[in-house]
């Protein structure tokens, strides 16, 4: 608020101010040019009609008829701002109550503009507006209008005119500066409650005053955002936090496996054995890792440079005859269910991944036994929906948001293998195709549900 002259909202309101005080400023000259024109175009008809009257009446009248009735129209009407003139064929005067020829180029039928002295006590200049008729004789007359009243009441306008556009101006200044420092102040709150929330206080929000005005909006997205940022650093603290244990017991294991070895000459068939156990934990690792990457990948939006045509169908018959061997082994049942037009634009590894890592929990977490069931259909050719369901145990329903997240088990304890990122990927793999996926109760067990708009 100190620099408030040095800020773009005090700059914006000077422009306002500067336009406002212009636009006042035109406006007035405006009406005050358009009043007064009207009043002039309405005198100059009337001593036009009143010039034509006259020469009408003058006409085919002596010299001395002429001078008779000028001077008795002049006489009938007292008070008249008429201003009358009789000049002979040599353009001296005859009539009148303009005692002077005005010294001015007298045109016929034109209008002139003269100034004479209405009284010789004073030294005041008369404004008129006059027009010429030619009579017979080659006497002309002329008539004309006192501009006295209308310059006068100029005169009074030009000053109250100065004065509004004095009023205007300082009304717009203080307005100007009034929003200037009504929005630097809310402008401020905002900036502070920021400052508070880089320096730490990251549960710290954006007030709002409830008028529903930009400045609401505008700290209701901040907020929004803010909230966004918060449960994100949560996830991440949750994810390295899982990413540690996991990677943490492989890698104890994998140390505590080859010191033992290394304690003593041992058999080359246990060094053997350390070596394919070794191998298989570090495949875990490198399985993790994958899937961290592939998951990065797709939502940097890379893989979408890898979009074809892709059979639905396709993808799903091949990815079941990949699993049907482990199925079997299980004995557990599979059954595939394809229907109307699949074909869509997409990434066919990422979807076939997606199938896979939807198989492989049903397959791991279903009993013995059980069904599991791929369905794949298209809706209108719009929507195409992929689910995979079994009547394994399921995933109770306050648990499946959070199941979508990264490294989120049912496993707490993590004794089963996994990593707790295939539910994460597959939905990654949907939004990157426009899609979503939705975790529902299959009455048992659970369904899986990947609506992809095409």
């Amino acid at each position: 608020m100190k620099n408030l002259h040095r800020s773009r909202i005090f700059r914006y309101a000077v422009a306002y101010t500067g336009l406002f005080f212009i636009s006042t400023l035109l406006v007035l000259t405006f009406l005050y040019a358009v009043t007064f024109q009207i009043s002039d175009n309405k005198i100059e008809a009337r001593v036009s009609h009143e010039a034509q009257w006259l020469g009408e009446i003058l006409a085919d009248c002596s010299e001395f008829e002429k001078v008779s009735r000028l001077n008795f129209h002049i006489a009938d009407h007292p008070g008249n701002l008429g201003v009358y003139l009789l000049l002979d064929g040599d353009g001296k005067r005859l009539a009148g109550n303009l005692d002077l020829i005005p010294d001015v180029e007298l045109v016929s039928g034109k209008f002139i503009s003269f100034f004479h002295q209405d009284d010789p006590d004073t030294t005041a200049l008369l404004h008129v507006r006059a027009t010429l008729v030619d009579l017979d004789s080659g006497c002309t007359l002329l008539v004309g209008n006192n501009y006295q009243a209308i310059d006068q009441i100029k005169k009074e306008i030009r000053p109250a005119a100065a004065w509004a556009l004095g009023i205007s101006f300082a009304l717009g200044v203080m307005v100007a500066v009034f929003l200037a420092r009504r929005l630097a102040r809310r402008l401020e709150i905002i900036n502070r409650t920021s400052r508070t929330i880089f320096e730490g206080n990251l549960e710290r929000r954006m007030i709002r005053t409830g008028s529903g005005d930009e400045f609401d909006h505008l700290s209701t997205n901040l907020n929004r955002m803010l909230d966004r940022i918060f449960n994100l650093m949560a996830s991440v603290r949750g994810v390295t936090d899982n990413i540690a244990h996991d990677l943490r017991s492989p890698l104890s294991r994998m140390r505590s496996r080859m010191e033992v070895a290394l304690l003593a000459n041992r058999p080359c068939e246990e060094y053997r054995e350390v070596l394919a156990d070794t191998i298989e934990d570090t495949d875990r690792l490198l399985k993790t890792f994958n899937s961290l990457l592939t998951i990065a990948r797709v939502e940097s939006g890379a893989a979408r440079a890898d979009f074809t045509l892709v059979d639905l169908k396709q993808v799903v018959t091949d990815t079941v005859e990949l699993y049907e061997p482990v199925v079997e082994e299980n004995d557990q049942t599979l059954q595939m269910s394809c229907s109307g037009h699949l074909e869509m634009n997409g990434n066919a590894d990422l979807l076939v991944q997606a199938l896979a890592n939807l198989l492989d929990n049903a397959i791991k977490y279903a009993p013995r036994g059980a069904a599991i069931e791929v369905l794949a259909e298209a809706a209108d050719g719009v929507i195409i929906m992929l689910s995979v369901a079994d009547n394994g145990p399921g995933i109770p329903e306050h648990f499946r948001e959070k199941a979508l997240q990264r490294f989120t088990r049912l496993d707490a304890s993590r004794t089963r293998p996994g990593q707790g990122l295939g539910l994460s990927l597959v939905q990654v793999v949907a939004q990157m195709h426009g899609g979503t996926v939705h975790l529902e109760d299959a009455n048992p067990g659970l369904r899986v549900i990947m609506k992809i708009h095409n």
